[in-house]
């Protein structure tokens, strides 16, 4: 088991100066450009306490990876998720005011924040994959493992930090 390190304002700010980018050359011209970005709008302590809730409930096991994750989220914040398959939660997380969706490259997956949730659509698996990262370069849903940069079904990832909502 790892430990989760704190997530501090310099390590939030250094991501979002240099690990956002065009998404895998995907147009995804509703997401703010890096010049849009204000560090303020992240809520970096709601992402530690995510990350730290995904990870007391993961198991070990695979299959369930967006049930998982919504006990985490919904842990923090009031239930919102809904639905059977992972990639049913991107559309949810978009339009949730309790985050808000970056657009990242896939080799910067690692480099994402605590708390930060990627959600991959669904390619040619059935549910797509859902996960919480550990600021750490993990991902945290039912088990905890190295980032995933790429889906095994092929499906794109979308990213969204917790938003500072005061």
């Amino acid at each position: 088991m790892f430990k989760l390190r704190s997530l501090g304002q310099l390590t939030l700010t250094a991501f979002l100066l240099t690990g956002l980018t065009a998404c895998s050359g995907m147009d995804m011209p509703n997401l703010p450009t890096m010049s849009q970005l204000n560090t303020n709008s992240f809520d970096s302590s709601l992402g530690g306490r995510l990350a730290q809730a995904a990870s007391i409930r993961s198991t070990g096991g695979t299959g369930y990876c967006y049930q998982y994750v919504a006990q985490a989220i919904h842990s923090q914040l009031p239930a919102f998720l809904s639905g059977q398959h992972a990639y049913m939660a991107a559309d949810q997380l978009a339009s949730s005011q309790y985050f808000r969706e970056v657009s990242v490259s896939s080799n910067n997956l690692s480099s994402l924040p605590a708390g930060a949730v990627v959600v991959w659509s669904k390619g040619s698996s059935e549910s797509g994959h859902i996960s919480i990262a550990d600021g750490q370069g993990h991902e945290i849903s039912d088990h905890i493992t190295t980032q995933m940069t790429a889906h095994y079904g092929g499906g794109s990832a979308r990213v969204f930090l917790p938003a500072n909502t005061l």
